[in-house]
């Protein structure tokens, strides 16, 4: 199995979802904007118990990027900017989503599964812990060097079944 697809040892699920989405953070003093206009997101999404089969083997699957190089190509090609500028999002999170949700589709095919979630915290999972017991450490966001973004991925429950991208 590739080294980006890790089993999930032990789902640890929350009831903080939606609250940690309403958190402000610069630019967004109400929280994440996405909140109750997705359906990926809270309060619309559904418990991870109803879209996937917990009865039965989930995975994880991550992309990876190295932050910290790409904050040092940003400051050299623009000294004037300040670190958040070099470090925006805008700059370099379509290409982590793209290798995530290429290595998604990839481990799905080779893994014969049907269901993934592309935000599995809108469904009630502590992905900070789940991936912990399984093996995977995510840094926090105030020291973050190298971003993953993460996905779940398993048998979905029957009502659920060939919906490849319901998030």
């Amino acid at each position: 199995m590739e080294p980006y697809i890790i089993p999930v040892a032990r789902l640890v699920l929350s009831s903080q979802v939606g609250a940690w989405c309403k958190i402000p953070y610069p630019g967004h003093p109400k929280g994440c904007p996405n909140y109750g206009t997705e359906d990926r997101c809270p309060p619309h999404a559904p418990h991870v118990s109803e879209y996937f089969d917990t009865s039965r083997q989930l995975y994880i699957v991550h992309s990876e990027f190295d932050l910290s190089g790409h904050q040092e190509r940003m400051q050299e090609a623009h000294p004037q900017w300040s670190d958040r500028q070099c470090r925006c999002v805008l700059y370099w999170q379509p290409r982590s989503r793209k290798q995530l949700k290429e290595r998604a589709a990839q481990a799905m095919k080779s893994l014969g599964l049907d269901a993934m979630a592309w935000v599995p915290e809108a469904m009630g999972v502590n992905v900070y812990a789940t991936c912990k017991l399984s093996g995977l450490h995510l840094e926090q966001i105030r020291n973050l060097k190298t971003c993953r973004h993460v996905a779940l991925i398993g048998h979905g429950q029957n009502k659920t079944k060939g919906q490849l991208k319901l998030f």
